[in-house]
């Protein structure tokens, strides 16, 4: 009799750990928002106003926005340097669309692939028009974990962060 109550025990002494296993929650993903009330990568409005040296081909007035990049990895983004500080921290491409329809897809030319790090942002404007009555602006960016060579090649994924026009306060400049 005693021998079968240390055989049981003995076998449940064995199976109890691998019991316990299995019964474990799997270990919570951590979070990769910073601020988890607000979207990983996205874009506010800072202001309206006017420059006073416009660039070639573009009006006095402009809207500023901050990018924000609100998740705990770098991401990456093309930009260059801007004609002059009054234009933000950096000269940003992105598209432009009308509804649905892209209408000017902005591209560089000589730019660089900068790093933007977690819970980083800058200040980069656009023109008023870009964002007039139904217009949106796109910008293209990726993880820092992703090929920056293969994103640009088409073979990774591309991602977007968008502002619309219906976003901007009721007292910004009207662009047409």
């Amino acid at each position: 009799m005693l021998n079968k109550l240390f055989s049981g025990a003995l076998v449940l002494c064995i199976a109890a750990p691998g019991f316990q296993a299995q019964q474990k929650r799997p270990r919570r993903q951590a979070e990769v928002r910073i601020r988890k009330d607000q979207p990983g990568v996205y874009l506010t409005f800072e202001r309206s106003g006017k420059v006073k040296i416009p660039e070639i081909g573009e009006g006095y007035e402009r809207v500023w926005l901050r990018f924000h990049n609100n998740t705990r990895w770098p991401i990456i983004l093309d930009m260059s340097e801007v004609p002059a500080k009054e234009y933000g921290d950096a000269e940003l491409y992105y598209d432009v669309l009308s509804g649905r329809e892209l209408i000017f897809h902005g591209e560089c030319h000589v730019c660089s692939f900068n790093g933007l790090g977690p819970s980083k942002s800058f200040v980069f404007s656009v023109p008023r028009g870009d964002l007039a009555e139904g217009r949106s602006i796109r910008v293209a960016f990726s993880y820092g974990w992703e090929d920056q060579n293969d994103t640009n090649a088409g073979r990774e994924a591309v991602h977007y962060v968008y502002f619309d026009a219906s976003k901007l306060p009721k007292n910004t400049l009207r662009g047409k």
